[in-house]
């Protein structure tokens, strides 16, 4: 187990943009929980229908004293969308819309079904807001890893929901796209929140914003270019060909996948189909010290470790 301290300055600011899309009494709670010594970097807001909103900071969750109603949730909605709901009834469907500056809102409601596809969401009752921030400092371990392999296996990161997987990675993209040897790095933006802050002009990245995981990776590695390539959220067996392509052409992959350990992160058959391939020569667990923001612990573990669960 390793332990990476990151110190830096913390930011408990809504995003301007966000702000003016919310309730004043929501964004002044907010304001208002964010001033208490004890509270760090606000990371989530969640608003639900009819009972109290909350915020998330450093893992813990804060009830605010904000209750919004039926028609103040369908009003946030709307503004969300821009006034028009049509226009995002996609990506809505798949539980989530994507804002300028990287936040997203995870969305649910009542779902309306056809032929088992979720064909529309109405009576929304949760709006979980992701705030994201800008994180240049972190990432480096996964970085040094890597390095370690020689470019020639890719590393992959686990943990549960919420800890901090996409602000490590995309710390790690900028630090492999500057410096002295910068790399060529394409980073495959799915949901359109693993790019943010990555808009240094000095940078060597390439950014695929809203392509399919598995189009983006092949689209990165054999157009594109690119030394190392950068995604979020893998698993599904679909993608598993495409990640085993773009890693028989010899380019590593530095990704991410929801799982608590790594005999949990094994079981998944995406994963596992990959692990087969050799396409990760590490996996690294990650997890956040309580109450401490941007201090994380890496539970690394090589392939040799993942091939005596399967």
């Amino acid at each position: 187990m390793r332990t990476v301290i990151i110190n830096r300055e913390e930011e408990k600011t809504i995003p301007a943009s966000l702000e003016n899309l919310l309730p004043f009494r929501l964004t002044d709670a907010v304001r208002r929980a964010a001033e208490q010594p004890e509270v760090g970097i606000v990371e989530e807001i969640r608003l639900r229908r009819g009972r109290c909103a909350s915020l998330t900071s450093g893992g813990r969750n804060i009830i605010l004293d904000v209750v919004l109603g039926g028609d103040e949730m369908e009003g946030v909605m709307n503004r969300l969308c821009g006034g028009s709901l049509y226009a995002y009834s996609d990506t809505i469907c798949r539980g989530y819309i994507t804002l300028a500056g990287g936040v997203r809102a995870g969305i649910c409601g009542r779902a309306a079904i056809d032929n088992g596809r979720i064909i529309g969401v109405s009576e929304v009752s949760s709006i979980v807001l992701r705030l994201p921030h800008r994180t240049p400092g972190v990432g480096g371990e996964l970085c040094r890893l890597l390095v370690s392999l020689g470019l020639s296996r890719g590393v992959l990161v686990y943990s549960p929901p919420g800890v901090g997987k996409t602000t490590v990675l995309r710390g790690a993209a900028a630090q492999l796209a500057s410096g002295s040897c910068p790399l060529r790095v394409a980073v495959v933006d799915t949901r359109g929140e693993l790019c943010v802050g990555l808009d240094m002009a000095m940078l060597t990245i390439d950014i695929l914003s809203g392509y399919p995981r598995g189009e983006g990776i092949e689209i990165a590695a054999r157009t594109l270019g690119a030394q190392v390539i950068i995604c979020d959220e893998i698993g599904d067996t679909k993608e598993a060909e495409a990640i085993m392509n773009v890693h028989n052409c010899g380019v590593p992959l530095l990704a991410s996948a929801h799982a608590a350990r790594l005999e949990e992160l094994m079981k998944k058959p995406g994963i596992a189909v990959l692990h087969k391939s050799r396409c990760f020569g590490v996996y690294a667990g990650l997890r956040r010290v309580a109450g401490r923001p941007f201090v994380y612990n890496y539970d690394i573990s090589g392939w040799e470790a993942a091939d005596e669960l399967l």
